[in-house]
């Protein structure tokens, strides 16, 4: 009998090291039905059956905290306390620290930590001496206290490498590149979490969905919300189909947070409840507040705070600090500060802005960051200036950005600043200062873009592995072409492109940007190149527009936000019906275009009548607000046959302005199912000396990458796709495979101008923080100063001719917007824009 209770002791263990805590706690509880165990009958202590006894209960006790009931737990320590032997004391004691500290008693824990690590030097287990600097790395981390954090589960991983414990050793390998998460080295840690997962799977395969939770707080950390909010879905309904509901709990918090970061604030508000209700299940107080504190957070962005409101959040800061928890606790107090100042209430609201111990990291960032936005409602509520808190705070978020070296996250950073962003356009829109405003409003869009790309592509790796993409997409589409079952084919591209795109998150960042340049530079090149720069924002949900470029800096009113965003959606719609009904009957196409005739009216009146007298006869560049993204602006009837180029932002318009054109042959190209493809591309070239020709049917996207370096224009007549979900793959395809938009960053000089003479790769996923992705952007982001491409799918025959039409004109000195403005006077309801400069 009592061999038997061993094999399901031994059993229950390696269930619970491998996270399948409930099937772990089945077989501890018939190992104790074995044991005879009765709770009002002890077993004489210095037995065999004691002994044992007490090694069934300590791993029991810890499942409680898993399983929902840590009462119990310690109820089950204290039994075992009074039978265990000598040698085993340090277990229980260490037990007993880890039941304190996941119900949130973190000093306490800390306590008995300390006093079983003697115990547990001399007399192991090691592998519980090795638990025990893990554990209590993990006390310091919700601490807040990293360094201490890193040496213990560093100590952890020294112990481990002596032992054979290869899953024990990959979580505290795992729990190390978390905290290199916390410390702020995010490449870092996604490179860890890689070498994790590998060793999940090896030796763990259970614990590979606790990854899934890692990647959705690195994600938050880049301002990926909505991502984020998906892999902690992902998590959460893994860690409950383990059993273990403490884990669960958890990361229904932090997928409120990243829904709260989000701006979702009545998602945020439900699952913040939710979490709510789950740890306080569990017994975790301390994170049960920090829920509350979500809710309330929630509350004060949506103006829901009502009275008593900063009282409520004082309340709650006094209640962790009592408990020792500092884990967002100088968060909480600037929301306090920030509740007061909005009421009015200054005394006091210094003491509450205090800085805190520093420290690094995002946290520590995000708290710089609200305490920047706090000090400047102080300032502003006391009729000052709250600027330079907001620059600092800005200026925090710039350094910050440049250590990534992804696209992807150096677009997302810039969600972390938006408030800031925000609250000083708002300031310079009560001074109505037009210089003040546009530096404001360059300060929240494609900051991506000042920064150098990192050439990812070009890594031997990485091409091999799209290498392996392009095959796989190669055999995706034969299948489909071939109406057979595609689906392992699709997992296989989506796997291809998942280790591309973490392969690529795990790049540094070049550590370095461009300048920022000033209104007053950006007016003088605008004014020389008789040009006018009609960069949009939006205060008190109004569009406005700072001019730039003709008689001095101006700031004009234009329309609703609301009303402005409306016809964007309905003239996005209609250009896609448009194109569809190219072949239809007259009668059903000239309905379409009646209903684009109307919404480009109304949109043209709403933002041209205010600005016409300011533009004259000039050119315009458009930069629009990051909700007006899609607007066809060639289309407005006032802008018909106007030169106008479409940029991310001012400065993006200065510096491509200026940069030196690369000088290498023409590159013209096509891609396969094309109608005219071949002849498109042989009129084209003919236009240009030297022009590098690649046919369609064998057009390798490899030697168009080749190709496109150094080429001083390059057409590229390709069917292609934008990937809203997966802006990098947005892709052009040749014969030989697709061209991603991944590739193009990769290039060491792009072509100076870039024809996308098919499809809609013109379009653009915008960002939470105002930032664009895609085809067209990618070329921007490598250096292109000039992308022509389409807002929506075109006819080839349509394509064929105006593209032809349009080259000559560019061949015989006419700058693209200008050709571009000349081709479309006689196609009035075209999609191609010209972006850039």
């Amino acid at each position: 009998m009592l061999q038997h209770a061993w094999r399901l002791f031994t059993r229950g263990q390696r269930l619970y090291r491998r996270g399948r805590v409930a099937e772990s706690a089945t077989a501890l509880e018939e190992a104790l039905e074995l044991l005879d165990w009765d709770p009002e009958r002890l077993p004489p202590a210095g037995t065999a059956r004691a002994r044992l006894t007490a090694k069934v209960l300590l791993v029991l006790a810890i499942e409680q905290v898993t399983l929902g009931d840590p009462g119990r737990g310690l109820r089950f320590l204290d039994l075992a306390e009074r039978f265990i032997a000598p040698g085993d004391r340090g277990m229980m004691l260490h037990q007993r620290a880890f039941i304190l500290w996941q119900s949130g008693r973190l000093t306490d824990a800390l306590r008995w930590f300390d006093a079983a690590e003697p115990l547990l030097a001399e007399h192991g287990p090691d592998y519980m001496y090795a638990a025990l600097f893990h554990n209590r790395a993990l006390v310091w981390r919700d601490l807040g206290e990293l360094h201490h954090s890193l040496t213990s589960i560093q100590r952890a991983v020294a112990i481990l490498d002596g032992l054979d414990i290869p899953a024990n050793r990959a979580k505290s390998l795992h729990i190390e590149a978390l905290i290199w998460l916390d410390l702020g080295e995010v490449t870092k840690a996604l490179q860890a979490f890689d070498e994790v997962r590998a060793q999940y799977r090896a030796f763990a395969p259970e614990l590979e969905p606790y990854i899934e939770g890692s990647y959705a707080e690195a994600l938050s950390y880049v301002g990926m919300f909505r991502q984020s909010t998906k892999r902690w879905a992902e998590a959460i309904a893994s860690q409950r189909l383990l059993g273990d509901r403490r884990s669960a709990a958890m990361f229904e918090y932090w997928r409120a947070v990243a829904a709260y970061e989000d701006n979702r604030l009545d998602l945020a508000e439900e699952w913040a409840n939710q979490a709510l209700q789950s740890l306080y299940e569990q017994g975790n107080e301390p994170m049960a507040f920090l829920a509350q504190l979500l809710i309330l957070q929630g509350q004060f962005d949506a103006g829901r705070e009502g009275p008593g409101f900063a009282d409520k959040v004082q309340r709650l800061c006094d209640a962790l600090e009592q408990r020792g928890w500092s884990l967002r606790l100088n968060q909480a107090k600037i929301l306090a500060a920030r509740a007061k100042i909005r009421a009015k209430e200054l005394d006091g609201v210094e003491a509450l802005l205090q800085e805190g111990a520093s420290g690094t990291g995002y946290d520590a960032l995000a708290e710089d960051l609200a305490r920047c936005l706090a000090k400047a409602e102080l300032a502003w509520a006391r009729n000052g200036d709250p600027t330079p808190e907001l620059r600092a705070g800005l200026d925090l978020l710039d350094n910050y950005r440049m250590t990534f070296g992804s696209v992807e996250f150096q677009a997302g950073v810039s969600a972390l600043g938006v408030q800031l962003s925000n609250k000083g356009l708002s300031y310079a829109a009560t001074r109505e200062v037009p210089a003040e405003l546009l530096w404001w409003a360059e300060r929240s869009r494609a900051q991506s873009l000042r920064i150098p790309p990192v050439k990812s592509s070009a890594d031997p790796d990485a091409r091999q592995a799209l290498g392996r993409l392009r095959q796989a997409r190669q055999e995706l589409w034969d299948l489909q072409l071939q109406g057979e079952n595609a689906s392992e084919a699709l997992a296989r591209v989506s796997a291809l492109e998942a280790e591309i795109r973490d392969y690529d998150r795990a790049r540094p960042g070049p550590g370095e940007q461009a300048d920022r340049i000033a209104p007053e530079a950006i007016h003088e090149l605008a004014n020389a190149r008789e040009t006018v720069l009609v960069n949009m924002l939006h205060v008190e949900e109004t569009l406005r527009a700072v001019l730039v470029g003709g008689d001095g800096l101006q700031y004009v009113e234009l329309m609703p936000l609301k009303e402005a965003t409306e016809l964007e959606r309905r003239l996005g719609a209609d250009l896609d019906a448009l194109s569809r009904t190219f072949n239809h009957p007259p009668r059903l196409r000239g309905s379409v275009e009646s209903a684009m005739r109307r919404n480009a009216d109304a949109l043209s009146e709403g933002i041209w009548k205010p600005i016409a007298d300011y533009v004259g006869d000039r050119q315009i560049v458009i930069v629009p607000h990051s909700r007006l993204a899609w607007v066809p602006w060639p289309l407005l009837p006032a802008l018909r046959g106007r030169p106008i180029t479409v940029s991310p932002s001012a400065e993006v318009w200065w510096r491509a302005a200026q940069r030196p054109a690369a000088t290498g042959p023409a590159l013209i190209a096509a891609g396969p199912r094309l109608v005219r493809a071949d002849s498109e591309i042989e009129s084209v070239a003919a236009l240009y000396p030297d022009a590098r020709l690649i046919r369609a049917e064998k057009s390798d996207p490899e030697d168009v990458l080749r190709a496109l370096d150094g080429a001083s224009v390059a057409h590229l007549a390709a069917h292609g796709h934008h990937e809203p979900d997966n802006v990098l793959f947005s892709r052009l395809d040749f014969g030989l495979g697709p061209l991603n938009a991944y590739e193009l960053l990769g290039l060491d000089q792009p072509p100076s101008h870039v024809v996308l003479s098919s499809c809609d790769l013109g379009r653009s996923t915008v960002e939470v923080g105002n930032e664009t992705l895609g085809f067209t952007a990618a070329l921007l982001h490598a250096g292109a100063s000039t992308v022509v491409s389409s807002l929506a799918r075109v006819p080839d025959a349509m394509a064929a001719d105006m593209m032809l039409e349009y080259h000559r004109r560019c061949a015989a000195g006419a700058s693209p917007a200008e050709a571009l403005a000349a081709v479309g006077e006689r196609r009035p309801w075209h999609p191609f824009v010209a972006f850039g400069a």
